[in-house]
């Protein structure tokens, strides 16, 4: 909500004592968890800090004398209230024209309140930087899903606290507000998660909560941006499930410490879709209008992916050339919680320090590195310093390359589900073939016609689909040339759709070009084993080529798509050709692709081809490259 400044502030004036009292009546109607409960006497709560509050003093502390009003226009065109002390810190705000729905900031989270007014919600440390620039929060960032016992059971629609621990220990301090928005609240959100990871299927649930406000954003900055207060995670008064035996019920005030093996849990299996969302995450598990991550932002992810790849090598890899360092090891490590549309910006040209070799100079100084420049090979890292806080302190997450290797995987094991939990050759020797499907949806300034059509912006159809759609509509509207039938008359939403955008009275285009322009303006997804994903599908290629004299050698390029287990098939290949084959990353393309080929010794296409159909690979889908002319 507060991701940029207010669009619109009116002047804050105070309410009358008797407004005052009247939202105060609303507040603990509407949060009567502030009040002291049932089996404690008036003035025993205590609140994060331990002090003991009556209800006639929480009334002054969380809407006190002199409390002021100010309509609020946030940047998204949101119209609000904003309730602030005397001092300027906002405490409570609400959204909607007249809403009468209150929601506590952070600041009013940070008094010494006797009981949290809202559920909380641990929040992985730390933080995914996309729920900081104002993407909402997905289920896998929430700690303690395997701990239902530590998870409040909120309704959809009811607000909640995001809580962290930055230090790693047994206390945390909040971070935000959110209000949950998944079908079902947190019960049902956190069901189905399970209920998928059990059954090893990674289904995009969307989002979990709407973000209302989160620390270092605008609404944090109006305020005196005071440090946190930190305090036991306290247990939920209505948990999702029971405490195991031995441990305290959720009606105690505070939860038993946690334990300091469970600090350790960082970032790991965070994804804002959770398909790893993703999905590979699939693109609808990311917000359509995630914003452009801030350089300095990117200079975090960077620096994450560097220490992740580092707590993976050995020192005996060095001296390495700093490029490769950086291509082969940390654009591979970058977390893969980024949302899609934001992997692209986390590169070295993005972020603050332009330079690859800047970067490496600083990290240099730092003594993570020890750097080297030299005339022929440029900057070198001659090693790495393992015991360094960032590589002892650093939480392992999981990449982007883990997250390719895992949906390859899964396509490969989905398609051949039907056949047996263990893929591989039938009674027959040979696999069920894997479906692979061609599907589109609209997209771009098609989107309208393809709705005047009928057709859903969201759904997944097939090629076939355009022809057909296209040739209802224009029978439908009498388009058909009377005089040449080849040709199709257009009217303003075709015209806009094949990028005419004011076609002139009686203006045609040949229907094989409509129908062209159509199929190039849609959005192309590939279903590989049921699995689908955005793009087209190359095929695999087969290219055999002369190298050092006589000597030929077989490319196998492309197997990723098809979820062929590269270093696996290396070795099927040793043996099925009787020759060496080794596996070396894909030549002229991004390393951050992370592609790889394999290197056959001889002529080996029909054998290598049989091999791949005997997987269940279509053939239509196995090409022979445009290599040297050799006998295959």
């Amino acid at each position: 909500m507060f991701k940029k400044p207010l669009a619109h502030q009116s002047n804050a004036t105070p309410l009358r004592s008797s407004a005052r009292r009247q939202l105060l009546t609303s507040i603990f109607a509407q949060y009567p968890d502030l009040l002291p409960r049932a089996d404690e006497g008036e003035g025993e709560g205590e609140g994060p800090s331990g002090a003991a509050v009556s209800e006639k003093d929480l009334g002054r502390l969380i809407l006190p004398e002199g409390i002021r009003s100010a309509a609020i226009e946030t940047s998204g065109g949101v119209e609000g209230m904003l309730y602030s002390s005397p001092e300027g810190e906002p405490l409570w705000m609400t959204f909607g024209r007249n809403s009468k729905e209150l929601i506590p900031t952070l600041y009013l989270l940070s008094l010494p309140l006797p009981h949290p007014p809202l559920p909380v919600l641990q929040l992985h440390h730390p933080l995914p930087p996309p729920i900081l620039t104002g993407a909402p929060l997905f289920l896998p960032a929430v700690r303690h899903l395997p701990r239902p016992h530590l998870l409040p059971d909120v309704p959809e629609g009811a607000f909640v606290a995001f809580a962290t621990s930055p230090s790693g220990d047994e206390s945390v301090e909040y971070v935000g507000v959110g209000k949950v928005v998944s079908r079902g609240g947190s019960r049902g959100a956190r069901d189905r998660l399970m209920k998928h990871r059990n059954e090893g299927v990674d289904v995009d649930e969307g989002k979990f909560c709407d973000v209302m406000c989160i620390s270092g954003d605008h609404l944090w900055e109006m305020g005196s941006k005071a440090a946190m207060p930190t305090f036991p995670l306290p247990a939920p008064r209505t948990p999702l499930a029971p405490p195991p035996e031995g441990q305290p019920g959720p009606s105690q005030s505070r939860a038993t410490s946690l334990s300091t093996d469970q600090a350790s849990e960082g970032i790991k299996n965070i994804s804002l879709t959770d398909n790893n969302a993703t999905p590979v995450p699939s693109t609808s598990s990311q917000p359509a209008d995630a914003p452009p991550l801030s350089p300095s932002e990117i200079n975090t992810l960077l620096t994450v992916s560097l220490h992740q790849a580092l707590s993976t090598l050995q020192p005996s890899s060095f001296p390495m050339p700093a490029s490769l360092l950086y291509s082969a090891h940390v654009l591979p490590s970058r977390p893969a919680y980024i949302p899609i549309s934001q992997r692209d910006d986390v590169v070295i040209g993005k972020s603050e320090w332009k330079k690859l070799s800047k970067w490496m100079k600083e990290a240099s100084k730092e003594g993570l590195l020890k750097i080297k420049e030299t005339k022929g090979e440029g900057l070198m890292i001659t090693r790495f310093d393992p015991s360094h806080p960032g590589i002892e302190n650093h939480a392992p997450h999981v990449t982007l390359a883990e997250e390719e290797i895992k949906a390859a995987k899964r396509a490969a094991r989905e398609a051949t589900a039907t056949d047996g939990p263990t893929p591989g050759p039938t009674k027959q020797g040979q696999s069920k073939e894997l479906v692979i499907e061609e599907l589109w949806k609209p997209s771009g300034g098609a989107v309208s016609f393809w709705e005047a059509c009928g057709v859903d912006k969201a759904s997944l159809l097939p090629p076939s689909a355009i022809k057909t759609t296209a040739d209802e509509y224009i029978a439908k509207h009498s388009l058909s040339d009377s005089r040449n039938p080849r040709l199709v008359l257009l009217d303003e939403e075709l015209g806009r759709a094949v990028g005419v955008k004011k076609p002139a009275p009686g203006e045609s285009l040949a229907r094989d070009e409509v129908i062209k322009r159509l199929r190039a303006s849609v959005s192309w997804h590939v279903s590989v084993g049921g699995v689908i994903k955005k793009g087209t599908l190359s095929p695999i290629t087969l290219t055999v080529k002369t190298r050092q004299g006589r000597k030929t050698v077989t490319h196998v390029v492309g197997l990723e798509a098809f979820g062929v287990e590269i270093d696996e098939f290396a070795e099927e290949l040793r043996k099925l050709c009787a020759g060496s084959a080794s596996v070396q990353p894909v030549q002229g393309v991004s390393p951050k692709l992370n592609l790889q080929e394999i290197m056959v010794q001889g002529s080996q296409v029909k054998l290598i081809t049989e091999s791949l159909v005997s997987r269940g690979i279509p053939k239509r889908w196995i090409k022979e490259g445009e290599g040297d002319k050799k006998k295959r």
